[in-house]
């Protein structure tokens, strides 16, 4: 029994399905690879104590096989072939891979999932794994409560957070709040393809795959009830205010805020608008500022957050935020689904009126003229406004110097991308060109032929 398939291909696959592999699992199936082999197409899998996946793909065989070997020896035989296609060929209780021989496992079970002929099913759109990926970003793995280190499924699409970030990716799915593990087996296959979820109940679990046209997934769900992220997400009634700038403005600004020193221990970026059509951003004594359109009222009203929550909202490619005030979570949309966290509090300071000031002399003077008490009329110390130290020209000049180097930085960034676009260009005139060119040859070559 003998079958050829591209070693490229299965190398690549090979990283995906190590993640499952435990090395020092004490069962025998956790640290193999099963090769199904038949009908021209064969199938490489492993497993967990929670997951499944495998791959598939088609290959020239002779027969039909089933074995479970070393997944670290197969795949050093894969990689020590220097062939493009590779030979497997299995009998006789050994396993040809390449010009490497392999003793397959025995007494190994192997526990193949069942699937459910009650099984819902829901179409996935292109892209899908990737969209894990971008939830995956929020999960906090050293979370106690086993339920938030999942991502969850429901009718409203891909949900995670960590308890102080929230992203919802709006993806229609014919699920009932299905919680499933870190799916890091399948985001290592970087598959773009469209496929099916198919979700069931078994006696004790419930159970998911996923499937597209190389590769499935099964994981067993989360006990446990997620948090009732929807009431998270603010109303758009309360939402009376928001600022949304252009995709590279908000590239420019995470630029900005990636050179910019950590803060503890809130690490706090402040938002403003101080001219029309113009966000201010300030964090500690550095500053930058990106045209963005305002609605609502921005006068003496202020946004300030987490300096790595603004990078994951802007990393999300988010271009619009809307807020209320500093006791309702912000709503950032515009890229990957919606992004919901909390801004910094933000305590008011007490303001001293001119009619204050002047009230309060006069009854601490009847005060004292009830006691029978000299009044020396001098001003009240505690209206008075507090003199503020004088700046230090030297650290206004460093910060300065600070700021123009940091606009330095980012104008030199920006040509590096102009600069590789105008290459970009070059590279592909020419290859027109170049194409140009051979179809005339080859038009003239048609011509002389034909005598035409």
């Amino acid at each position: 029994m003998k079958l050829e398939v591209n070693k490229n291909k299965l190398a690549g696959a090979l990283i995906a399905l190590g993640k499952l592999v435990c090395r020092t699992a004490a069962e025998a199936e956790f640290k193999a690879l099963r090769i199904e082999a038949g009908e021209n197409q064969v199938r490489f899998s492993t497993c967990s104590l929670s997951e499944q996946i495998t791959f598939k793909t088609e290959c020239r065989s002779e027969g039909a096989f089933h074995c479970l070997v070393g997944f670290d020896e197969f795949r050093d035989a894969v990689r020590s072939c220097r062939n493009k296609v590779l030979e497997i060929e299995n009998g006789d209780s050994i396993l040809r891979v390449g010009d490497r021989t392999l003793f397959p496992m025995s007494g190994v079970e192997w526990q193949v999932p069942r699937d459910s002929e009650h099984s819902t099913v829901s179409e996935l759109p292109e892209g899908f794994v990737s969209l894990l990926s971008e939830a995956t970003q929020l999960v906090d793995r050293n979370e106690p409560r086993r339920i938030m280190r999942g991502i969850n499924l429901s009718r409203e699409g891909i949900t995670a957070t960590n308890g102080r970030e929230l992203l919802n990716i709006c993806v229609p799915l014919n699920v009932e709040d299905f919680t499933i593990p870190l799916p890091l087996a399948l985001m290592q296959t970087r598959t773009a393809e469209s496929g099916r979820l198919y979700t069931w109940s078994d006696n004790l679990n419930k159970v998911c795959r996923i499937e597209t046209e190389h590769w499935t997934w099964y994981a067993k769900g989360l006990e446990g009830s997620y948090p009732n992220w929807k009431q998270i997400i603010p109303s758009q009634k309360a939402l009376v205010r928001s600022v949304s700038f252009l995709p590279e403005h908000g590239q420019q600004l995470g630029t900005f805020l990636k050179n910019i020193p950590d803060q503890p221990p809130h690490n706090a970026v402040e938002l403003y608008q101080s001219d029309p059509g113009y966000l201010n951003v300030r964090a500690g004594e550095m500053r930058t500022g990106i045209a963005a359109e305002f609605t609502g009222d921005w006068n003496d009203v202020s946004l300030m957050l987490n300096k790595h929550m603004l990078l994951r909202l802007l990393s999300e490619r988010h271009t619009k935020i809307e807020m209320a005030d500093n006791r309702i979570p912000i709503l950032a949309s515009g890229g990957t689904g919606r992004y919901v966290t909390m801004p910094l509090y933000q305590p008011k300071t007490q303001v001293i009126t001119q009619n204050q000031t002047q009230i309060q002399p006069q009854m601490e003077e009847n005060k004292m003229e009830h006691k029978e008490m000299k009044v020396v009329s001098a001003p009240v110390q505690t209206a008075a406004p507090k003199q503020e130290p004088e700046a230090n020209p030297m650290e206004e000049l460093n910060s300065a110097i600070e700021s123009f180097r940091l606009k330095l930085r980012i104008a030199w960034d920006e040509s590096s991308v102009l600069a590789r676009k105008i290459k970009e260009v070059q590279i592909a005139q020419k290859q027109k060109e170049r194409d140009f060119i051979q179809a005339k040859r080859a038009i003239e070559r048609i011509r002389m032929v034909s005598g035409f």
